[in-house]
Formats: structure tokens, sequence, C-alpha cells
């Protein structure tokens, strides 16, 4: 059978946090079958935004509601997940990951605050249903916000995903955000280099640099410029990015492209500088690429440019050496043509 899948997924973000307007549909009703809509409770800090942004106090029990509507023809069930946020390498907040793995500066995340007990909802065909959410707030009191989604996903049967041979996975999902503040305390991103080390993206050498954002805060409009040196001090790749954006208490891969070169095992310094508004972050760490390490990188990548430097100047010295050697054996010998 021939296998070929195809991911698609449609997701429907109900989010406007920090006057960038992530409303947007990626994929039209039509083509998802169902939709899903906030019912915004009297503690909504904004009454005209569409997903929950909610004024808490420590300690307070409240349920929301989300309604989820059928427009289809055939009956569905949904999945219903709470996530936590995380940073991609692309700068943007990830509400998606359902098994997101929790930033250890997090101290509380959004799934031990909401629940949802009916995780499968069964919806007939032209059918709407409402979906109650537990919150349970901490007993002690937080400053920021924290942050989630949640995330429902259309469950697709076999015989959707198997058709005339060909296997394809649609996956048709909507998130709705969920933000939670009990101050108006402004608090400041704090920014921190966790790591730095070599690695494959999408099949492409790159050096790995992890950039944790330790307060419970979006970080919005940053700004990274990144260069990395050899042990010479000469300079290898450099990256500039722009407009990236972290989640509360999340960690981020900044990829530093190796340009499609083949990575040389040795010493380097990675001078990284990070800006937000008025703040700044300077970091300058040394690293090291092992030669197994790179090895395994070089011969598992794609498009990469060989470097025949070296192979170039021993075949040059070589030649060279066995002219002399040529040379200076004629010389020896037409020397004693003479003498005799």
């Amino acid at each position: 059978m021939k296998k070929l899948t195809n991911v698609m997924i449609f997701a429907f973000i109900f989010l406007f946090l920090l006057n960038i307007d992530m409303t947007k549909v990626v994929a039209n009703e039509e083509n998802v079958g169902y939709s899903v809509r906030a019912i915004i409770p009297d503690n909504q800090i904004n009454q005209d935004i569409t997903y929950f942004d909610l004024r808490v106090k420590p300690n307070q029990k409240q349920i929301i509601y989300v309604e989820l509507f059928n427009s289809s023809k055939e009956d569905m069930e949904i999945e219903v997940h709470i996530t936590n946020p995380i940073t991609n390498r692309n700068g943007l907040i990830d509400y998606t990951n359902i098994n997101a793995k929790l930033d250890e500066s997090l101290k509380v995340p959004m799934t031990e605050i909401a629940k949802v007990e009916e995780k499968t909802v069964y919806l007939p065909a032209g059918d709407s249903k409402i979906i109650p959410i537990e919150l349970n707030i901490p007993e002690e009191q937080f400053d920021g916000i924290i942050l989630g989604g949640i995330y429902f996903e259309k469950r697709i049967d076999d015989s959707e995903k198997n058709k005339n041979g060909v296997q394809i996975l649609n996956k048709y999902a909507y998130v709705i955000g969920l933000k939670l503040s009990e101050s108006d305390k402004e608090i400041e991103p704090a920014l921190k280099l966790k790591s730095i080390k070599p690695d494959l993206v999408n099949y492409h050498p790159a050096i790995i640099a992890s950039i944790q954002n330790t307060a419970p805060a979006i970080v919005d409009n940053l700004v990274l410029n990144a260069i990395v040196y050899n042990s010479k001090g000469k300079e290898e790749t450099r990256v500039d990015a722009e407009d990236f954006r972290m989640a509360p208490n999340s960690t981020m891969e900044f990829t530093v492209d190796w340009q499609n070169r083949e990575l040389k095992p040795g010493k380097y310094k990675l001078s990284l500088h990070a800006n937000v508004g008025t703040q700044n972050w300077e970091w300058e760490e040394e690293f090291v690429i092992p030669k197994v390490k790179a090895e395994v990188i070089n011969e598992t990548a794609v498009e990469i440019k060989k470097d025949y430097t070296t192979t170039i100047v021993i075949s040059f010295s070589l030649i060279i050496f066995i002219l002399i050697c040529i040379i200076g054996g004629l010389i020896r010998k037409n020397k004693r043509l003479k003498e005799n």
C-alpha cells in the first residue's frame, strides 16, 4: 500500500495579547465542519475580545464555558485538551502541543488549574453543546500572568485516514487562549542563556542557543543578534531576528544557521545580544563542537557544502613535494654526469 502522510493542522486561535492581533482563521468552518466559541464571563478584563482574559483571586473556584457547534451533515467526536504554551524556534507562542514539556521556571502550569471532565465530546450533525471547564486558582497569590490554551481537535476515523490506498491525516483544530491574572502589576521579562549546542534543524547544521524567559510575562518584540566565532576569532556565521515572542516561563531554542556548511570540531564563542524595549542582555559564551558530534551531524545533513580546503592543500603540498624530489633527483643525476 502506498502510504502518504499529509499533516494539515487548521488552527483558529482566539488570541489578542499585548496589542498583537492573533485572531485569525486558517481554515474556514465549511472545511473544518465545526466551530468553537468562548462564552465570556463577568470577570473578563476586556469584554470585546474573543479569548478568555480573566481577573481572578487566590483560591477562587470558577466554571467557564465553551460552545461547540457541528455545522456539518455528519456526527463527529471532538477531543478537548488543556495546554501549556511553549515558544517554538520561530519565535512564536504555540498553544497546540498537548504534551508540552514544562519549563523548570513555571511554578503553576495551566494544566493544574483548568480541568475538563468530558475529554471527548460527541456532537451530532447540526447540533451544539456547551462544555464546562473548571478553574481552581492556587491559594498562593501570583504576580504576572498564567497562560494556557483550550485545544479542540476533530477525531478522524479510519475510513477518512485511508482512501484509495493513500494514508492521509488531516487534523482540524481550534485553540482558545486562556489568560489569568490577579493584578495589573507590570512584570518585566527576565532572559537567561541556558545552553549552547550543535544540532540538526530540518536536516541542516546549526548551533542551538537555548534562551529562557523566567518571568511570568509575555516577551514581545524580541530582537536577537548572534555571531559565532572560531578559536582564531574569525566570524563563522551570524543571525539577526526581530519581532520574536516568548511565552511566560518558557525556553526557546534559538537557531543559528551554519549556512549549509560542514561543522568542524573545536572551540567556538557565541556572542548574543537580546533587546526588548529598553531592556538589553549581552552574553559571551564559549562552547565546544565535539568531533563525534560534528561527524554525525555532517553525515546526516542534506544539501551540505563540502569543505575541500584541507584536501586541496594536502594534495597541492604533496604534488610540490614530489616535484621537488624529482627536480632534486635530476639535479643530482646531472651533476654526476658532469663529474664523470
